[in-house]
Parts: structure tokens; sequence; C-alpha cells
């Protein structure tokens, strides 16, 4: 095995990947260049028009070695209309529930896990939250490699609202990266190569998270009252102190 050619070939990736069918929604697997283009955490890359969702699908209560069930959802192009990746997954859900609910032990709970190219967008965090909602017994976690549109308002208001909802919001590091590369990758039993810059863009990202789920709960189109911190003033030096602090223990 030729790591330096592997490894030429991953960073090659990081800038074009060659397009391949994707013959049914989910796949079982990601195209390994499709995992490096696409899930690459520079925060704001050209191109990326995409979203893929890696699902794994659990019991609270199950300790199997392999899920209910895993997978990885693209968005939809064709052949009808577009339709985002967490809409695929939230139709394939319902389609599947009634197999799925047979694996529970009573009183059981659902553990949905996403590892996401892409946070979603503000219609998508709506039907998220609706989804929560028709399935109470079900714990959501969510690790996205980049956040979309972070500077916008409209969508940090978002990933607020689907935090207060239950869903539990994380960046994807270097841990989570290599967990799936080997799980929902067809890595052909190639090593994982990391890029220069992973672990700085997962500060840096983590830092505007954490900053954005610490503002106070606003719409976006109401004015501020008095006490009512103004959207554009999104102060991160408590969220980038406290996460220094957590990180150097």
């Amino acid at each position: 095995m030729d790591l330096q050619y592997l490894k030429e070939e991953a960073e090659a990736s990081l800038e074009y990947y060659i397009q391949k069918p994707w013959t049914r929604n989910p796949m079982e697997q990601l195209y390994r260049d499709y995992f490096y283009f696409h899930f690459y955490n520079l925060p704001n890359p050209r191109c990326r028009l995409g979203c893929y969702i890696c699902y794994h699908v659990e019991g609270t209560q199950t300790h199997l070695p392999m899920p209910f069930a895993k997978g990885v959802f693209e968005n939809q192009f064709y052949p009808k209309k577009i339709r985002h990746t967490e809409l695929c997954f939230i139709s394939w859900f319902r389609n599947q529930k009634k197999f799925l609910d047979k694996k529970l032990s009573p009183g059981e709970k659902y553990r949905v896990t996403w590892y996401m190219s892409w946070s979603p967008c503000i219609n998508c965090v709506n039907a998220v939250i609706r989804f929560l909602k028709e399935n109470e017994n079900m714990d959501l976690t969510v690790f996205v490699a980049r956040l979309y549109y972070s500077y916008s308002p409209e969508h940090r208001w978002g990933l607020r609202r689907l935090h207060q909802a239950g869903a539990q919001m994380n960046i994807m590091s270097s841990e989570e990266f290599e967990y799936c590369w080997e799980t929902f990758v067809n890595h052909r039993r190639t090593p994982f190569f990391p890029w220069d810059d992973l672990d700085a863009n997962y500060q840096r990202l983590s830092m505007t998270l954490e900053a954005i789920l610490q503002v106070r709960f606003f719409h976006p189109c109401s004015p501020p009252g008095p006490k009512q911190d103004p959207p554009q003033a999104l102060d991160v030096s408590p969220a980038m102190s406290l996460w220094s602090r957590r990180h150097a223990e």
C-alpha cells in the first residue's frame, strides 16, 4: 500500500471529486473522495452545494455491536423535486418506523445520531423540530462538519431552536471524522488522512457554535427589547474563554 500516494489522493479530494452514480437513498457507504470533499471542515469552502448525513439508529437500552440501521443520505435531486437530506431521513424513518419499533424494548427510546457535512438550514430545522415532537421517544445527537450560514441571524436562531427542542448539537472533531471513515466510507482498507487544518477548523467552529447556543433565545425578525441582545451583537469571547478552559484540562 503506497501511503504517500494515498495521502496525495486524499489531499486532492479536498479540492475536487469525481461524480459517481448515487444508486439509492440511503446508500450503505460513502465514496472516499466524496467524504474528503464534502466533509472537509473549512468553515466557508467553495462548491459544497450538497449535504450528506451519515446516520445510525439504535436503542437506548441496546448493547448490540451493530445499530438497528445505518447508512448515508444525500440531497435528493431526481427524479422528483429537490429535497434536503434531513427530509430524506425523516421520510425514510417514517416508512421504517413500524419495523424499527419491533426492535425496541418496552419503555425504550431511540438514539439517533447524525454526522452531517452542513448544519441544517432554517427550513430543515423546522421539519426536524416537528419530527422530534412526533417522536417523543427519540434522542437526537447531531455532529456537523461545518455551520451553514453561521453569520446569518436566521440560521443562528434556527440552531438555537433545534437545541431548545432537545437535539444535542456538536462540531465534528478528529474522533468523529475517524469514526465516520471507518463506519460509513468505502475506504477499501485505506487509512484516514486528516487534513492539516482539521483541528484548527474544529476549534474555530466549536467556539462559534458555543457562542451561538449561549445567546438568549429570540426571533430574528422581532425588534430587540431593552434587555434583548441584537442579532448582530454576537460576542464570542465568553465562549472562547470557556472553550479554552475546557480543552486545557
